[in-house]
């Protein structure tokens, strides 16, 4: 602990010789009778050995004794015969001490640590430069302290030391000399006898004001404030980060909740559709729109047809599937008809007045088992039109910051394009196809807007079995006559063309099956393959690919990427 300053007092308490209790409390006496002096800058720290944290070392002043007849002849130019020393005072009491004494030998000064040391109850020493200066006394490394022993000493105390200048030495060094008889012999006996018995001890009394701030080096302060002050400032940014995070993430919610804004038709996040809500999707029975009460009646079946897709001269061939208008008309009942007569997964016929078909907002039809499998595992959009399934102010996921950072650089990048186009530029390429994978030219970005339509709707097999003619089936195509023989017609179905996909490699049913229930369990077992992940879906994944470092740094600051 370094010094600030030093006080001493003149202090009175009784003889413990002549009290019969313990006496721990001094008085100290007014000014104007004894002596005071207080030095508040012309004090110098020489070692903090022993020094307690918090604590100031104090206690009565004495002269320690020397040993050596060389320097007890020299301590007599400096010392006063009559200073107080420990004979001075109350025999066996273990009163707090402070010795005192001048730095004028280096042999000399070492006894007197050697006397002080003996005192166990020595709490601190006090020492100065013999001369008439009154500056503050020299550093430590100074060679006026070099007592010649590598700096022995201080490691041999076991209590601090401090340095006065040399006046303010003096001074106290000569009130020692007045302060060590009676009390009819101390300065202004008369007044104190008067006021306390006379076996009363009036002696001088030290107390060391310390800081223990004072005890770092001035390095370790400038690397302590600078390391608070980045402190300081990591915090408040993160602060406000988190602060500015939040209210993106609300205002994202409020947009989805007002609609503005489809996270899974954006690319942002795959969303699924709750039972609840798909129950709320009306179910009714598909009837045949005007279109079909139009078509000529259909011929009869022959006994032996050809199989769909055959023709009568050039043998099989692949015919275009000619298809309605997706688009339903407007309804109020359950029994209205509808121009669209496949359902999109299944690529099954719906049969006018029987089959039961699920109606999104949308207006498109599907089967009930095709469509609630894919709305329950796969997507929330229709896989026409890619319009949402849930209800207007719906938000069934907790909006997170890599849900936010999505979209933002999502509309960064259309707002990019936009003003590309506007100024007669090129636009960048959204999306290149690479082994297999959508890779944008954003980066994540570009993965995440090229591939929301990888997995909304299931994927068609490149090769599709040509329609097959079932033996169950109760209306039959019509064939044009053909004059060549029935026997130069294959009756089995055509063969599938080569797959990697096992399950476009699906053997057809058998005639005694039905087509549509193989049709159906077919579609199933491809949403089935393509469900939506339960626990880590992909912008998890991409998050947990990041390395440790990046993770943790962007949860103290959310917007670092």
């Amino acid at each position: 602990m370094t010094a600030r300053g030093i006080g001493v007092f003149t202090i009175e308490f009784p003889d413990p010789a002549k009290i019969n209790y313990v006496n721990n409390q001094f008085n100290t006496l007014n000014e104007t009778i004894s002596f005071q002096y207080r030095g508040l800058t012309n004090i110098q720290t020489l070692s903090t050995k022993g020094a307690d944290s918090g604590a100031d070392p104090y206690g009565i002043l004495y002269v320690p004794e020397v040993f050596t007849e060389s320097c007890k002849r020299n301590e007599t130019q400096h010392v006063p015969a009559n200073a107080t020393r420990i004979a001075d005072l109350p025999a066996d009491r273990n009163y707090a001490l402070i010795a005192f004494a001048p730095w004028y030998s280096a042999q000399c000064t070492i006894e007197y640590f050697t006397a002080a040391r003996q005192q166990s109850t020595t709490k601190g020493f006090l020492t100065y430069l013999p001369g008439d200066s009154n500056a503050q006394p020299p550093v430590l490394n100074n060679l006026a302290w070099d007592l010649q022993d590598g700096g022995m000493w201080q490691q041999d105390n076991t209590f601090p030391t401090y340095a006065l200048s040399s006046t303010s030495g003096n001074n106290v060094m000569d009130q020692l000399n007045l302060y060590s008889g009676n009390l009819s012999t101390v300065p202004n006996g008369d007044d104190l006898g008067r006021i306390f018995n006379s076996t009363s001890y009036v002696r001088l009394w030290a107390t060391v004001s310390t800081d223990s701030d004072g005890t770092l080096p001035s390095l370790w302060v400038f690397l302590v404030i600078v390391l608070a002050v980045l402190i300081a400032a990591i915090g408040t940014t993160s602060l406000c980060m988190h602060i500015l995070q939040r209210r993106r993430r609300n205002a994202l919610r409020q947009r989805v909740l007002d609609g503005e804004v489809d996270l899974e038709a954006l690319g942002v996040k795959r969303l699924t559709v709750s039972q609840a809500v798909l129950d709320k999707l009306p179910i009714i029975t598909y009837t045949a729109g005007p279109s079909d009460a139009e078509k000529p009646p259909e011929a009869p079946p022959a006994a032996l047809s050809l199989a769909p897709g055959v023709d009568a001269e050039t043998g099989p061939k692949t015919s275009p599937l000619a298809r309605r208008p997706s688009a339903p008309t407007a309804s109020t009942t359950n029994n209205v008809a509808f121009s669209q007569p496949t359902c999109p997964i299944c690529i099954d016929d719906f049969e006018p007045n029987e089959t039961q078909v699920r109606e999104l907002p949308c207006r498109h039809m599907f089967h009930p088992d095709c469509i609630d499998t894919f709305l329950l595992r796969n997507s929330s959009l229709c896989p026409m039109c890619k319009r949402s399934v849930l209800p207007a102010g719906a938000c069934p996921v907790k909006i997170t910051n890599i849900m936010v950072r999505r979209e933002r650089h999502i509309a960064r990048m259309r707002a990019r394009s936009a003003w590309s186009a506007a100024h007669g530029g090129v636009a960048p390429p959204v999306s290149v196809t690479m082994g297999g994978q959508a890779r944008g030219a954003f980066g994540s970005i570009g993965r995440a807007v090229t591939g929301r339509r990888i997995f909304s709707a299931p994927e068609r097999p490149q090769n599709r079995p040509a329609d097959i003619e079932m033996g169950s089936t109760t209306t039959a195509r019509p064939v044009a006559p053909s004059p060549q023989p029935v026997s130069s017609v294959p009756t089995a179905p055509h063969p599938v063309s080569a797959s990697t996909n096992p399950q476009d490699c699906e053997p057809p049913p058998t005639p005694t099956q039905n087509r549509r229930e193989w049709a159906r369990q077919r579609a199933l077992n491809l949403l089935g393959n393509r469900h939506a992940p339960t626990e880590v879906d992909a912008l998890e994944q991409e998050e947990n690919a990041r390395p440790k470092w990046r993770r943790a740094l962007n949860k103290v600051f959310p917007g670092f990427r």
